[in-house]
């Protein structure tokens, strides 16, 4: 038996990397066992907005980290490193009334977990994940959006969101369906769960992904007391510095809950043991069900019945108000399932989680939802809410204040669920039937609604869609061209009137995705506002950043009329150096409807200005900085971050590094149409695999680590570059100072 994480349903599946990943960490405190379900999806996870969740079609979030960082389990903000959630599940409880009265298994009550602490690695079939799909069920990815979703989805007239996964499964298995291994201590309730999940590139919205659940009874059975909930190994480091599964990786996590916003949250407490605190918020919220739990008639009323709970990861012992759940129902008020499902734990054992690191999983539930007829079918949503810690208070510290930006985002996420049901009663009260999509072609420019009859959830206000963007990097220098169409023909989906006002474009400093990495893409600074003249904003104009004629590019059928700089303006750049751009348009508003101006989602590019690609007849090649002395300005903390820059280089070349002595160093291919700074640590620590980093094409990067993976000495060293296309070569030299 594997020991070092919570279970792995598949290793096979996914080939080395993971089994490495165990092995690396033998010794945590996590058990693992491998399983291969040959069905099992746990490789998706959201690509838009700011939060890479992973989202498997058997009831877990969260990938363990076992394919980090290859992988996010709950990054936020993407690219930072910054990890929240180690695994969490969805959880359903019931009482049954058999339809058979000589049913062996008795009333319960039973619970169906997709995951819990309790997962055991003495048997491969694993005791742990009690949902199964069906042979050949997989996810099912959406999107909205016409184009500019990401290149996995499908658009569909039927999405909710900008990227939807859509998958089905099922308790009613005692047995894998594909191995025939007993699901142990597995009492099935008679379940299959439709899920949804809900992710928005808005930044407005880009902070929550939604997970909703339709609970289906499939058995002949009545469910009583029915209960739902989502558990959760929420773990908030900074994986820059603290790497899964160090020593201590599960120690150094607060815990809090809000019953007003029904919401559960973590942060990391002191950043233990090593680097500085991730200094952020994740949390998991009930949005509401349909229908509602007993003697509940509203969203309002909803805290009522939703519950918390914490406990020490498979404590046994102690005190029993943090005592791990291992049965599905017992005698013992807080060790078992079904009771953690039904009441929540003493105001005082809560208030204790946010003033001290442990290792806690915990739980967040609704119900009693008094009666599941056979056939019968209810729906609870919640959200996983991720957030900055707000101003600048210790991080250990957990006052409201410091949770004023994870308020904020739930409330979002929250009018997002209600939608049309406004006053949040799960009725269409009149005045309230205002949004239903209609069919959807992908060469519309908005979505237009009309009133069906039926609650719409799901809706947020819409700002014009973001536009066509070209980004040329060159020697000192970035210029971004857009198209006019994209935006400026967006259709507001609730006046049915166009919306746009203008343009933002942003930008990062050099160094700043050293300094401050974990918050690059949360506070870019504003470089560029151009909008309508007669209306909201500066009114600037479009004179300064238009073309008299469209740029067009070879292979690129769009036309761009825009252009920042503007032309004859210098902004210039630093060679060498990474940075971020974005661009973004917003529209005018709509006071009628109490809307405000909104901003579409930003698309990014990670650029490093440098040479163009030259003949070795046309110009030198070289290397700087030269001399490199260690710990240069853009270097990481780290021997593997380090890097300096061949220059002037052709499009296609080989880069070979010599001692004095003529031993080779190291062997460098590069190809300008293909090259992105993959070759080395650096761009992987502090770029982002969802964005390349876009180089100028003349310009290679290199570690100072040597074929055989060792860190250069102080020294002159020599090099050649040849041409591949023409076969002609020119040498030089370069020093190190250590």
């Amino acid at each position: 038996m594997l020991t070092g994480m919570a279970p792995v349903r598949r290793i096979a599946a996914y080939g080395i990397l993971p089994l490495l990943f165990l092995l690396f960490f033998a010794g945590d405190s996590r058990d693992t066992h491998p399983r291969k379900l040959l069905d099992d999806n746990e490789t998706k996870y959201t690509s838009v907005g700011n939060i890479g969740l992973t989202i498997s079609n058997f009831g877990t979030i969260g990938d363990r980290n076992a394919y980090w960082p290859a992988q996010p389990s709950c990054e936020y903000p993407r690219g930072s490193g910054i990890e929240h959630i180690y695994q969490g599940a969805l959880w359903v409880g019931a009482v049954l009334k058999p339809h058979n009265p000589n049913d062996p298994r008795g009333p319960g009550p039973f619970v169906s977990t997709g995951s819990s602490d309790q997962a055991s690695g003495a048997s491969v079939s694993g005791v742990d994940y009690e949902f199964t799909n069906a042979p050949g069920a997989g996810i099912n990815e959406i999107s909205i959006l016409a184009d500019d979703r990401p290149s996995t989805s499908q658009f569909s007239a039927l999405a909710v969101s900008d990227q939807d996964f859509v998958c089905d499964y099922t308790d009613t298995n005692t047995h894998v369906p594909e191995t025939g291994d007993s699901i142990l201590n597995h009492n099935p309730l008679g379940i299959n769960i439709h899920q949804e999940s809900y992710a928005w590139n808005l930044p407005f919205a880009d902070f929550f992904v939604i997970l909703q659940y339709t609970i289906k009874n499939v058995s002949a059975d009545t469910l009583d007391s029915l209960y739902v909930g989502q558990w959760n190994n929420a773990v908030v480091h900074n994986t820059q510095y603290v790497k899964p599964g160090t020593p201590g990786y599960f120690n150094n996590t607060a815990q809090g809950y809000d019953s007003t916003y029904r919401m559960a949250y973590s942060f990391d407490f002191n950043g233990a043991p090593g680097g500085p605190t991730a200094d952020s918020y994740v949390g998991v919220k009930l949005l509401g069900a349909y229908p509602f739990p007993s003697g509940i008639d509203s969203i309002g009323m909803l805290h009522l019945n939703t519950y918390y709970n914490a406990w020490q990861y498979r404590s046994a012992s102690g005190d029993e108000a943090y005592l791990s759940p291992k049965d599905d129902f017992n005698n013992d008020p807080f060790a078992s399932k079904y009771s953690r499902l039904t009441q929540s734990m003493p105001q005082n054992k809560i208030s204790a989680l946010r003033t001290a690191p442990q290792d806690v999983s915990y739980l967040i539930s609704t119900g009693p939802f008094s009666r599941l007829n056979p056939g019968d079918s209810l729906v609870v949503a919640f959200a996983v809410i991720c957030a900055k810690k707000f101003g600048h208070d210790p991080a250990n510290f957990d006052t409201p204040a410091q949770r004023q930006t994870l308020y904020a985002n739930s409330l979002w996420a929250q009018q997002c669920y209600q939608g049309e049901d406004v006053n949040g009663n799960n009725i269409l009260d009149p005045g309230e039937d205002f949004a239903r999509r209609d069919s959807v072609s992908p060469t519309e420019y908005g979505l237009r609604y009309e009133p069906d009859g039926k609650i719409t959830r799901y809706l947020l206000p819409a700002p014009p869609r973001p536009p066509k963007v070209r980004v040329e990097v060159g020697n000192q220098s970035t210029v971004i061209y857009w198209d006019k169409s994209s935006s400026e023909l967006s259709i507001d989906p609730i006046s049915a009137k166009r919306n746009f006002e203008g343009y933002r474009i942003y930008r990062s400093k050099a160094g700043q995705d050293i300094s401050d990495n974990a918050n690059l893409l949360l506070d870019l600074e504003l470089v560029g506002d151009f909008d309508k003249p007669d209306n909201i904003g500066y009114n600037t104009g479009f004179s300064q950043i238009t073309l008299s004629t469209p740029k067009k590019f070879t292979g690129d059928t769009v036309s761009y009329w825009y252009r920042f700089p503007p032309v004859g303006d210098v902004v210039p750049q630093l060679n060498g150096w990474q940075y971020i751009y974005a661009i973004s348009a917003y529209s005018t508003g709509d006071s009628a409807n109490n809307v405000p101006s909104l901003e579409s989602a930003r698309s990014y590019f990670r650029v490093v200005p440098g040479a163009t690609p030259k003949s070795l007849d046309s110009a030198a090649v070289s290397v700087y900085p030269n001399p490199y002395y260690a710990n240069a300005a853009w270097d990481g903390p780290s021997e593997y971050l380090r890097k300096i820059y061949f220059t002037n280089l052709p499009a296609r070349c080989q880069i070979v590094i010599y001692t004095l002595a003529g031993d080779v160093v190291q062997v460098l291919d590069h190809d300008a149409a293909t090259y992105h700074g993959e070759n080395i640590q650096w761009f992987s620590n502090y770029g982002d695999t969802q964005t390349p980093t876009q180089l100028a094409g003349g310009e290679h990067a290199w570690d100072l680590i040597t074929r055989h993976n060792q860190a250069i000495a102080t020294g002159l060293y020599l090099f050649t570059v040849r041409d591949v296309v023409t076969g002609k070569t020119q040498r030089g030299k370069f020093l190190i100072v250590k």
